[in-house]
């Protein structure tokens, strides 16, 4: 797993934070922290904690995935899921109605 790209997420806080017209300093007093900590977090010179990162995503209204979104790495492969959703269906095409209920059931339980 690589880093994450912190001066990325700061960036995200920062912009959004100027979007709702907060301070830096409106942050910091809800954070109890200094200022100064949350312009380093902006800047990618400081990494919040998750903890800090929900309090701001919290503040910011937001989801922490707004600012972790371009971190992900992993990939659905569509093609294999596609293909099994497919022979699933395939299967099922023939039978009755009463076993397509019934199987229904047992993956609703699933």
């Amino acid at each position: 797993m690589t880093d994450l790209d912190f001066k990325t997420i700061g960036q995200k806080i920062k912009e959004r934070r100027i979007s709702l017209g907060l301070t830096q300093d409106y942050i910091a007093n809800h954070l109890n922290v200094n200022p100064s900590h949350v312009s380093n977090i902006e800047c990618g010179r400081a990494n919040p904690s998750l903890t800090a990162l929900v309090k701001i995503a919290n503040l910011l209204e937001c989801s922490v995935d707004y600012f972790l979104n371009g971190e992900y790495t992993y990939t659905v492969d569509t093609k294999s899921q596609q293909n099994l959703d497919n022979a699933i269906l395939e299967k099922l095409k023939y039978r009755d109605t009463e076993t397509k209920q019934k199987i229904l059931k047992i993956i609703d339980i699933l």
